[in-house]
């Protein structure tokens, strides 16, 4: 008999019901095998289906070629190649969130360059005539301040790595992130400078993108047609930038809410540049990675990925099964240097001390009361 989806939470407690920590615990184990293992055997038949029904699949994914490699390897030796990131911490109070921003570049060279910003809610509001406006006006803010943090980070990692001299330049995350898609609830105020930025890595040309955490199961599910050392084009940047446009129904997205004005400026935007950045699926290791890139430059951006993720690791370049990681060293380096340079504990830290130092009354107040817990 077929069990069925799970809907409500009867459904979902008649599949996993309460009981006893330690009956629990004696069955974990047995759970957790069988339910990787099934899902690992569904993805080695979701390969076999894909590549039955798709028989013109095969002739799609590709390896850069030995030249290209070696031009990547080349490059990471005697070239500049420059890679960005950022890290983000908030120290929710009461009297507004503190937001410390930083962002990181890192050259193949050694030089790395570490600038930070730092975002009191308190600060992006008017303070009103009465108290009663103060906190009111505060309250709008904070509804905001996280999204706008991290599209002055993410905008701030793209802008400054432009700024970086280098031969190519590496980028954490996708080209055109969703938080600067969205205007950061100012679209006519905020998408200009993000389409300019996106306009001159366009013009130069060398760039990559490399998505982490891809969230479309699909395209993961993809991935298992892939050997390391393999990509496939899948699209372009207009299709993705469409999708966030008018909604997307199959991935469950609604579209975006731009007036009419700023919805044909975004549309502009779109037939402009969306169709100069290919979208790839590509694998190193076991993981497959979304990579962004002008469309003109698909095998260098891919070899360089490679080399990168690979040879920089002191492995071999045409593909590692065993790799844990598979993801370019560079991005991994900025995150490291970012996240020890501008460190979130350090942060706070400083923070609940300044507060105890103005008086135990107002430390006691304004921190978030699962600090104080024993």
């Amino acid at each position: 008999m077929e069990q069925r989806d799970a809907q409500s939470l009867a459904d979902i407690l008649s599949v996993a019901p309460w009981m006893e920590l330690e009956k629990y615990v004696d069955h974990l184990r047995d759970r957790v095998d069988a339910a990787v293992t099934a899902s690992h055997e569904r993805r080695a038949q979701l390969r076999a289906e894909i590549l039955t029904e798709n028989p013109h699949l095969s002739a799609q994914i590709r390896r850069p070629s030995p030249e290209k490699m070696q031009w990547a390897k080349h490059l990471l030796c005697t070239g500049i190649v420059a890679a960005s990131d950022g890290t983000l911490a908030a120290v929710p109070l009461l009297s507004g969130t503190k937001i410390q921003v930083g962002v990181v570049i890192v050259t193949n060279t050694g030089e790395s360059v570490g600038l930070v910003t730092r975002v009191f809610e308190h600060e992006l509001t008017t303070t009103g005539d009465t108290a009663r406006e103060f906190f009111d006006n505060l309250r709008k803010v904070h509804g905001t301040s996280n999204l706008a943090s991290r599209a002055l980070m993410l905008f701030g990692e793209r802008k400054l790595l432009l700024a970086q001299e280098a031969d190519w330049r590496m980028i954490h995350g996708e080209l055109v992130p969703f938080e600067l898609r969205t205007g950061v609830g100012h679209p006519r105020e905020n998408l200009p400078p993000v389409f300019d930025l996106v306009r001159h890595y366009i013009k130069d040309q060398r760039f990559i993108a490399v998505s982490e955490s891809p969230e479309d199961l699909d395209v993961l599910n993809a991935g298992i047609v892939l050997e390391p050392g393999e990509f496939i084009e899948l699209r372009n940047l207009a299709d993705d930038l469409t999708g966030f446009l008018d909604g997307d129904e199959r991935a469950g997205t609604t579209k975006a809410g731009f007036n009419n004005l700023d919805r044909a400026r975004f549309r502009a935007f779109i037939a402009e540049v969306g169709p100069e950045v290919s979208i790839l699926l590509i694998k190193a290791g076991h993981r497959p990675f979304l990579l962004e890139c002008h469309r003109k430059r698909v095998d260098e951006a891919a070899a360089l990925f490679l080399a990168d993720a690979l040879w920089t690791r002191g492995l071999p370049d045409t593909g590692v099964p065993v790799t844990a990681r598979g993801f370019p060293f560079h991005i991994d380096l900025a995150d490291n240097v970012a996240r020890t340079m501008f460190k979130g504990g350090e942060f706070r830290t400083f923070i609940e001390t300044r507060l105890m130092e103005l008086g135990v009354e107002h430390g006691l107040t304004d921190l978030d009361p699962r600090r104080t817990r024993g």
